[in-house]
């Protein structure tokens, strides 16, 4: 009887040192996500070495220090962080199906950093399959479609995103460009606009439709546009480059060569040869 009570105390006290295992842990992730909030990712990553020292079995600290990685450029540590992650869930607890999602998403969006596009299309299949309505996930396997050519599969995937989130601007912005490429330039526009009244300073949304107008030899819009762009980002040199262009098409020598000077200083290249040819 006193063997069988020995047991149960040992029990006991085991029990009782992992949950203050675990609570040690849990607050050393509480304080790296505030110093991660405070821009100081020196301590952040300490608070979180100090968490996976404390238990290494805390998939959420391999998690947040997998994201840490990645915004520090050092994907092969972040693929392993997500990799222990997720092995972790999946052992201790796969039914917790968002966060399994958000990690494939993790990774896969990591392999893309890489290049690894066809282990980042499992990663977001993945996440896709736990989380059906993981707008970002579409939103990245929509990207690698349209870089695979696979125009109708990456419509698909941008249409989901939005039915998923219709405040999503990307998504507008990628449905609206693969719309292009299939010669259905109102469609384009028509998403183009819904991306910018969700976000006006979205400049990359700017100068895709003033090309667009550009190519239907409608320079007023276009100039309205490429301005635009300039207005929310003055390091442009694509959108001074092409406003060169316009102004060029409209007769005015002055503000294009103007333009074209200005997308060299701010470390456009290819401004040079229109300078060249009509700057002289």
């Amino acid at each position: 009887m006193q063997r069988y009570i020995f047991l149960g105390l040992c029990l006991l006290i085991t029990a009782s040192k992992l949950k203050a295992q675990e609570a040690k842990a849990v607050a050393y992730l509480q304080k790296a996500k505030k110093a991660y909030q405070s821009k100081k990712l020196g301590e952040t990553q300490k608070y979180l070495d100090s968490a996976l020292q404390v238990d290494n079995t805390y998939a959420k600290a391999y998690a947040r220090r997998g994201l840490l990685k990645y915004e520090l450029s050092e994907m092969d540590n972040a693929l392993s962080d997500y990799g222990k992650a997720i092995a972790l869930v999946e052992r201790q607890s796969r039914n917790d199906y968002l966060f399994l999602a958000k990690l494939y998403y993790r990774r896969g969006a990591t392999y893309h950093q890489k290049l690894l596009n066809k282990k980042a299309l499992k990663d977001f299949n993945k996440a896709l399959k736990f989380n059906p309505q993981y707008t970002q996930a579409y939103v990245a396997r929509g990207v690698l479609r349209e870089n695979k050519n696979n125009l109708k599969g990456a419509l698909k995937d941008y249409s989901k995103a939005i039915s998923t989130d219709t405040t999503f601007a990307m998504a507008y912005y990628n449905r609206g460009l693969v719309y292009y490429n299939l010669d259905k330039t109102a469609k384009a526009l028509t998403d183009w606009a819904k991306a910018l009244s969700i976000n006006k300073k979205y400049v990359d949304v700017y100068l895709a439709r003033a090309f667009a107008y550009q190519a239907r030899e409608d320079y007023t819009m276009a100039l309205q546009d490429y301005n635009q762009a300039i207005k929310y980002n003055v390091y442009s040199a694509e959108a001074y480059l092409n406003r060169g262009v316009v102004y060029q098409k409209l007769g005015k020598k002055n503000e294009a060569c103007a333009d074209w000077k200005q997308s060299i200083k701010v470390g456009g290249i290819e401004a040079q040869k229109y300078l060249d040819k009509y700057c002289k």
